[in-house]
């Protein structure tokens, strides 16, 4: 099924100033626990859902990032850093509140942040019922409170803001409508395979394993074929026994050969012949020796990074080039942004170890699995990350880790380059083509 991208929202601000109420309005539910006592959002609540107005979205509701506990200071990072993976930050400040406490310590925590991660900033004021009540005694007016709010900004003239009561559902669609106006550019979708033509066959080349699902392909392989057929483009699924392929056995190899030849030269019996072979990474040793020269070869991870980098891939072929500098001394982090069990041959915890291991004895492999990524500082430890193909991530995710690598000077490649750099420069070459990339 094709990935859906969605705009990414997310909420912050201090306890209590009304960021769970915001994600209740906005939901139409009680997704998130209001209450008055503090620290009630415990971990990020995410909310996926589809608003007219916005399109497919996801909602994040943070823990206050004024919390004063060690238990606050986990919540507040993982809120902090989910503020690098949105698109909108959505700071909810109740002005009262702020402007009694005399300090903005979270208010410019959020809008310093947003700038710096090149995050769109978008301020709510939530005009609680006892706002007007609460000021009287300090000598001070609404619209100073406000204005006191205001001076965290690092560019006011271009930050929009709303004021309204959150905990009141007919404010729903004035919010709506703010948020709207106030989301960034929209970038233009990345087709998954962009240079195919709707004439010519492609192959998609698919060895089942121990680890592939029973009733369903990957992934990367169902968004495919969905393309190729959307596309209009005649496709083909072949499945080799990579153990033949690869047996010290000349005949059984001879044998798996031949049966893929076979299919091959069918699929290319025509006018235009085969346009494409894209195959599972790890089968890249047996598909750059088998497919022939005049057939151009790519893998499913270089297809998907390149979707989710949105087109740009530079940044992971200049981060295999720091393979050529690996030493038995050096530390590389694999990360895998799916979670499963990791069983018989596994790529991230098996293959890509193994190969580097050969080729750098003693060499320091790590692993990030999942949705947690170290952060800048740590990652300083390592001379290169190896990402997966990063289909069960979305595109702010990714843009986020390349932002902490960028931060901490550490260069990141991706399963694709690697398992075709471990084959020669040449292989690399050969499955870079397609994307017009040298």
């Amino acid at each position: 099924m094709p990935r859906v991208d969605r705009l990414v929202l997310g909420i912050f601000g201090r306890i209590n100033a009304g960021k769970s109420t915001l994600m209740n309005l906005l939901t139409q539910q009680e997704t998130s626990i209001v209450d008055s006592q503090p620290g009630t959002t415990a971990d990020i609540k995410s909310s996926v859902m589809e608003i007219h107005s916005l399109g497919p979205v996801r909602i994040l509701d943070t823990a206050g990032l004024d919390e004063a506990s060690d238990l606050g200071g986990k919540k507040r990072k993982k809120a902090l850093a989910a503020l690098e993976e949105v698109d909108i930050a959505l700071m909810v400040v109740d002005p009262v509140q702020a402007f009694l406490s005399g300090q903005l310590e979270v208010e410019e925590l959020v809008a310093s942040m947003a700038a710096r991660k090149g995050r769109k900033l978008a301020l709510i004021f939530n005009m609680k019922s006892e706002c007007e009540n609460s000021l009287p005694a300090s000598g001070a007016t609404l619209a100073e409170a406000k204005e006191f709010c205001r001076t965290v900004l690092p560019d006011r003239k271009n930050t929009p803001e709303i004021s309204a009561n959150l905990s009141v559902k007919k404010d729903y669609v004035n919010i709506v409508e703010f948020i709207a106006s106030s989301r960034p550019e929209e970038m233009e979708p990345v087709p998954l395979l962009p240079f195919l033509n709707p004439r010519n066959p492609v192959l998609m080349h698919i060895p089942l394993d121990a680890e592939s699902p029973t009733g369903r392909l990957l992934r990367p392989q169902e968004m495919a074929m969905e393309y190729l057929l959307r596309m209009m483009v005649p496709v083909g699924l072949y499945r080799t026994d990579l153990a033949l392929a690869r047996s010290n056995s000349k005949m059984l190899e001879k044998r798996e050969r031949e049966r893929f030849l076979e299919f091959l030269t069918a699929m290319d019996d025509s006018e235009s012949g085969v346009q494409l072979v894209i195959t599972d990474s790890q089968a890249i040793d047996v598909m750059a020796r088998w497919v022939p020269e005049n057939i151009p070869l790519t893998t499913f991870s270089i297809m998907m990074i390149n979707q989710t980098a949105g087109g740009d891939m530079s940044l992971f072929a200049k981060g295999v080039d720091e393979m050529n500098r690996l030493t038995q001394s050096s530390r590389v982090l694999i990360a895998e942004a799916c979670n499963h069990d990791r069983i018989a041959e596994d790529i991230g915890t098996v293959q890509i170890p193994g190969k580097l291991e050969k080729l750098f004895p003693g060499i320091t492999v790590d692993h990030a699995f999942g949705r947690e990524f170290p952060d800048a500082e740590k990652l300083q430890d390592y001379q290169l990350v190896i990402h997966c193909g990063g289909c069960m991530i979305s595109r702010q995710k990714l843009s986020a880790r390349i932002g902490r690598l960028s931060e901490a000077g550490v260069p990141i490649t991706n399963y694709g380059f690697a398992l075709s750099w471990f084959e020669g420069p040449e292989v690399l070459l050969r499955v870079l083509k397609p994307w017009r990339m040298k």
